[in-house]
């Protein structure tokens, strides 16, 4: 554990009682170092009281520089920060010292440029004054020493909150920094004016187990307080048979050993409870043989008297259950230090060890006097209700849309796409994504582990970040392109959410993909990544690529603006800017790198049953993975590789309704003489009957009711590579008519019946038709087919009857009319009155309105 020589502890307890409780978890930049080179370094510590989750809200530190108010480099914070724990940034040409925490541009400062801290947007903290560039550095009139170039700072320990005014003059008047010599490094890691201090690690034999049989374990633990270096010297531990001072056996110890844990050695043949850490032959033991744990070759803790042979077992005096044999012994808590003495009376006074009875195995791999604690899968990971049940998942149901879809454009396809995977997306919340990636990224090796994206590395789903330990939730489509808050649908979406090592998460930070292997540096600890961050790209190891590139393309298909809290992300082929980062902008690059990997990496049974698991969880699906040649039909035509052919389609730009139409693609050849194969897809229009493989389409053009395109996509392939060309046709709709004669009597007087006959000139076939009287008095009539017969009925006066035929093809009609004249017969002994012309039916008009005004 790093400690630091400070009053920070009593100065946070003074803060409680005189601040309210939104001030107890404080991220403040608590180190500033600007050396000579590229000795620069900063540090940000959580000067508070409770846990900073640092990617509920969006904490990025970022550079000013030379008096610029835009942003230029910046450093995303994520994973949790304890209270008193720190994060560093360092340059990646910084002296060894230095290299502390996380490489990051964002020190690529001097003395007069300005770093500002922000949490969503907002200022928290601040070195500089943003938007003015000094003399070189920004001093104090007040304190000759102080400078922000060529020097160390720290901020003082009664500073537990930071400076939120980043145009402020700089460092004001109540100076909060303790100034210290150029390229002092001492400080880094942990908050406060003084220099760290690191407990050692300290590793001591901690359990003992010799039972029946070959049910024989040691166990070593680091009891100090930092992690040891196994391979810095030579650790090593030996075995001495009945007395003996050559050793029989040896084990050399490697790699790190972080306070607290422990390492177990087993007997091969042991019982199943015994296999606990590695078999090995050290474990050859019986209750009168001696172990001895080495440095460098010198003693630094021991099991049994070196040189001695017990008989069947050492013994203590005192206490009567103690033995070597057929027990299982552990080491009291409080003993922190090895026995150095190999050559001491065993157990010795006072005696180190607890006795459990024969063949207990409980307490193997963790330090203590108690049985290890049962591990839970995840302890922080909420329990999750299925919402999908993949074993139902029909493909052909799921994505009936697309698949029964006709698409003119590769968008349309993809906005289809979208359509079908944003039904039923249930939005989780952050801390329940801890749970559904355990299932979705478990190691089918071993259910308690997650397997790490970039690392592929086998961890524990109980030391995630939320625990203390170390993976994370990283966001692959980096939530600053485009969703920097928690309650975005893009921030919790399990599709694009991945374990990962929190360092190498904090080293990929938010910058975008794209092949950098040639320029970059690979990433420590995870072979096969590689950063370049004047590129500002982040290249995966070639096992995941392919589950990197379908990530990005699932979150540019799922989100189209179309949600209410979601922007319309882009994937662009290019690599984004810090400005646009700084912006929030949806965009993330490079789209036709991923559409590359896509294909170098293909979809695998784990891609597939990663799929399951979010769809279990979370209702939606990754349509990448489960149709990976849809990849080439929505991003192919802006990334897919061209066959170098001119395509050349003849064809008229219209065509009348029924005539013959020809599409010819036959001169179209490659300059080599390589056969070309030819597919045409009709896109558009009433769907037609063709040969799809020939290099020349023999058509009739359809029957419409109005002008309307026919369309079709012509693809050439040489037998790996292709190209596309789209033609269109206007089919002219020409309007239904024909040449209609009436025969028969025209005229009748009241009671009459007609015929009417209608004749067609050169009656096409398959005409149906229909009478309908339009006007004049209502006569009866029948019709058969282009015959009508009415009978006239009584009028009051000569009047016309019209009556329409109805001529329709199956598509069109046309109607025709013809007018009967209906004649008024008087009745007998009447006839016309002299002079009964407009006057006279005047009076009679005038005879009414006479009579009611003289009732009135």
């Amino acid at each position: 554990m790093n400690k630091k020589i400070s009053a920070v502890a009593s100065a946070i307890t003074l803060l409680l009682a005189t601040v309210s409780t939104a001030a107890h978890a404080n991220l403040v930049i608590t180190e500033y170092v600007e050396g000579g080179g590229n000795n620069k370094a900063v540090e940000i510590s959580n000067l508070g009281t409770s846990d900073i989750d640092l990617d509920a809200s969006q904490y990025v530190l970022t550079l000013y520089s030379n008096g610029a108010t835009t942003p230029g480099n910046t450093a995303t914070l994520t994973g949790t920060l304890k209270p008193g724990e720190s994060v560093v940034y360092h340059n990646a040409g910084a002296d060894d010292e230095f290299k502390v925490g996380i490489e990051s541009t964002v020190t690529y400062f001097n003395g007069d440029d300005a770093l500002v801290l922000t949490q969503g947007g907002t200022v928290i903290d601040r070195v500089g004054k943003r938007g003015e560039r000094p003399d070189g550095a920004w001093t104090d009139p007040n304190d000759p020493d102080f400078s922000t170039k060529d020097k160390t700072l720290r901020r003082k320990e009664s500073v537990l909150i930071g400076d939120t005014n980043a145009e402020a003059d700089f460092p004001g008047t109540d100076n909060q920094w303790v100034v210290f010599d150029k390229d002092t490094s001492d400080g880094l890691g942990c908050p406060g004016v003084s220099a760290c201090t690191v407990e050692p690690g300290v590793l001591i034999i901690s359990e003992y187990v010799e039972g029946s049989g070959s049910n024989k374990a040691i166990e070593l633990s680091n009891v100090g307080g930092s992690t040891l270096d196994l391979d810095s010297a030579e650790y090593k531990l030996e075995l001495y048979f009945n007395g003996g001072t050559d050793a029989g056996r040896t084990e050399i110890l490697s790699g790190q050993l972080a306070a607290g844990e422990s390492i177990v050695f087993h007997n091969a043949s042991a019982d199943d409870e015994f296999k606990v850490g590695t078999a090995s032959e050290i474990t050859y033991f019986n209750g009168d043989d001696a172990l001895v744990l080495y440095k460098d070759n010198v003693a630094i803790d021991r099991f049994g008297k070196l040189g001695e042979d017990p008989g069947s077992a050492w013994t203590d005096p005192n206490d009567p259950e103690f033995s070597t044999a057929n027990k299982t012994l552990r080491r009291k808590a409080s003993i922190t230090a090895g026995d150095t003495d190999p050559l001491a009376d065993f157990p010795g006074s006072p005696n180190q060890w607890l006795t459990f009875d024969i063949d207990t195995a409980d307490g193997l791999g963790c330090n203590g006097e108690e049985a290890c604690p049962e591990i839970p899968v995840c302890s922080n990971c909420p329990e999750l209700d299925p919402v999908a049940d993949p074993d139902s998942y029909n493909r052909e149901v799921y994505y009936s849309d697309v698949l029964n879809g006709s698409f003119e454009t590769a968008e349309d396809m993809k906005n289809a796409i979208s359509a079908v995977i944003a039904n039923g997306h249930k939005q989780l919340s952050y801390s329940e994504v801890w749970t559904v990636v355990t299932y979705s990224d478990e190691d089918p090796a071993d259910s308690m582990n997650i397997l790490e994206l970039y690392t592929g590395n086998s961890t524990a789903k109980n030391s995630n970040a939320g625990n203390g330990g170390s993976w994370n939730r990283e966001h692959v489509w980096a939530k600053s392109h485009g969703f920097p808050s928690e309650s975005q649908l893009g921030y919790t979406d399990a599709h694009h959410l991945r374990p990962t090592n929190d360092r190498i998460n904090s080293t990929r930070s938010n910058y975008d993909f794209d092949e950098c292997s040639d320029t970059g540096v690979e990433v420590e600890g995870a072979p096969g990544n590689y950063l370049d961050t004047a590129k500002r790209c982040f290249e995966p190891r070639d096992l995941v690529k392919g589950d990197v590139a379908r990530m990005i393309l699932y979150m540019d298909t799922r989100y189209q603006g179309n949600d209410s809290n979601m922007p319309d992300l882009v994937a662009v082929d290019y690599i984004t800017s810090a400005e646009q980062i700084a912006n929030n902008e949806p965009l993330i690059g490079k789209l036709c790198t991923m559409y590359n990997w896509h294909f170098q990496d293909p979809v695998s049974e784990t891609d597939m049953q990663r799929n399951d698991a979010v769809y279990t969880y979370q209702g939606n699906r990754n349509p990448y993975v489960d149709n990976p040649e849809w990849v080439k039909e929505v991003y192919g035509e802006q990334c897919g590789p061209k066959l170098d052919v001119d395509v050349i389609i003849a064809a008229p730009e219209q065509v009348n309704e029924g005539e013959a139409l020809v599409i010819d693609a036959s001169d179209t050849v490659a300059d080599d003489g390589t056969p070309l194969t030819f597919n045409w897809v009709q896109t558009a229009g009433p769907e037609m009957s063709f040969d799809a493989s020939s290099a020349t389409l023999n058509l009739v053009a359809p029957e419409v009711t109005e002008n309307t395109s026919l369309q079709f996509n012509l693809t050439v392939s040489d037998g790996s590579l292709e190209t596309s060309e789209v033609v269109s046709v206007t089919v002219v709709n020409v309007p239904f008519d024909v040449d209609v004669t009436f025969d028969g009597m025209t005229e009748l007087n009241e009671g009459e019946v007609a015929t009417i006959t209608a004749t067609i000139a050169d009656e096409p076939a398959g005409l149906t038709y229909k009478w309908n009287q339009v006007s004049g008095e209502t006569a009866e009539f029948s019709a058969e087919g282009l015959v009508l017969t009415v009978t006239a009925p009584d009028v009051t006066v000569d009047q016309s009857l019209v009556f329409e035929l109805v001529i329709n093809d199956g598509t069109e009609q046309v109607s025709k009319t013809v007018s009967l004249m209906v004649i008024n017969e008087p009745g007998s002994g009447w006839t016309k009155p002299d002079g009964a012309g407009s006057l006279g039916l005047g009076l009679l008009m005038l005879l009414p309105l006479a009579w009611r005004r003289r009732q009135s």
